[in-house]
């Protein structure tokens, strides 16, 4: 995720290299006009100097419970959301929820780690020293706050920023106007849609394709799954006329499989010419979060306000232990929305913001730049 990655990047050369330099050096070295010489003493020294170890707790706690609680986290939190499709406001409310595990997990680390550092670390050696620490320190955040309710470690979101080809492939043809599909499909064949259910197991799919192929079937297109513990087929099939009744036979009498079957004929899904089409205007969803009933129904409802369609959409139900022990289940949907008006997916946006709030998810949606044509 170059886009995730270059800006914590920059966020960390501008705040590391910058902000806490300030802080840690010019700053504290004209509050403390002593430490320098403080940080050079011998430890013999330092322990027999109880103005010098005041001033040096004095820079702690300056450090830890003023400028990391007031400026760092809500700088941290702000840009979190901004990159994950939000605003500053909405990081500023997660901090707000949060602060006190996440305070406490910093002062763990930091407050041994900057008393070492103001109590022995030349001024030219603080910055190096907060560095070292914060390679620990950004291990314990990813995992205390980049889990199964963020994006950051969505590999699906991952995968849409970074290049996939696949994925873009897939997303393209499901956007693909059906007057351009239907020259795919030859009009002289029959065309079944199977939909196959039954417990996982070995040679599943090789036993399905070997019915359809055994009677001189096509597959055309397919989407292969699990859920509920049950392996699902989805399968368009082409075969000549007057073989479809044997192998219907064939898919129905398979051993541990619920076999549905429907005629259809794709090649008449459309009767709108390519160039009349309505422009269509896309949008890729992402909503992750604390798993509830009713999520999908009050998105859905909130999309026919707004007169948007869903083209695609999944739903993965993830789970997380948490520092307690206790589990949490989150909810992972993802899907892709079409509008005739821009306005539709801008207004759409607009309202999951409150959504978000209601149902307390983090939710995402990336309105694409380029507009498609369909039925």
């Amino acid at each position: 995720d170059w886009r995730r990655n270059s800006t914590f990047a920059l966020f960390g050369l501008v705040y590391l290299g910058g902000i806490q330099y300030a802080l840690y050096v010019p700053v504290f070295g004209r509050l403390f006009p002593t430490a320098a010489a403080f940080a050079a003493a011998p430890l013999s020294a330092k322990l027999s100097d109880f103005t010098g170890i005041r001033r040096m707790l004095s820079q702690v706690f300056l450090d830890q419970f003023v400028h990391h609680p007031i400026m760092y986290f809500p700088a941290f939190y702000s840009l979190k959301e901004v990159v994950n499709g939000g605003t500053p406001q909405m990081g500023i409310e997660k901090y707000r929820k949060n602060c006190t595990e996440d305070l406490l997990a910093l002062w763990k680390l930091w407050v041994p780690s900057m008393i070492i550092n103001f109590t022995f670390m030349p001024m030219y050696g603080r910055i190096p020293w907060v560095a070292t620490t914060s390679l620990l320190w950004t291990c314990i955040l990813s995992y205390m706050r980049g889990g199964a309710e963020t994006f950051e470690t969505n590999p699906g979101i991952a995968e849409d920023y970074s290049g996939n080809q696949g994925r873009m492939l897939q997303r393209a043809m499901s956007l693909q106007p059906a007057n351009d599909k239907h020259s795919y499909y030859d009009a002289s064949k029959t065309h079944l849609l199977l939909n196959v259910t039954g417990h996982d197991r070995v040679g599943y799919v090789s036993q399905l394709t070997e019915a359809v192929s055994s009677r001189g079937g096509d597959v055309l297109d397919a989407r292969m799954y699990k859920l509920g513990g049950q392996f699902i087929v989805n399968m368009l099939v082409a075969m000549d006329h007057g073989v479809a009744p044997s192998m219907i036979a064939d898919l129905t009498n398979m051993d541990g499989m619920q076999v549905g079957v429907q005629h259809c004929e794709p090649y008449k899904e459309s009767e709108v010419s390519a160039d009349k089409a309505p422009v269509l205007f896309t949008a890729q969803l992402h909503v992750t979060g604390p798993d509830r009933a009713g999520i999908i129904k009050r998105l859905s409802s909130v999309c026919k306000e707004h007169g948007v369609d869903v083209n695609t959409l999944s739903c993965a139900l993830l789970g997380e232990e948490k520092q307690d022990g206790t589990k949490q289940k989150y909810c992972n949907i993802a899907g892709i929305l079409r509008a005739a008006e821009p306005d539709g997916l801008v207004q759409l946006k607009a309202h999951l913001a409150e959504v978000e709030k209601e149902l307390g998810l983090t939710m995402r949606l990336d309105i694409d730049s380029q507009r498609q044509r369909g039925a």
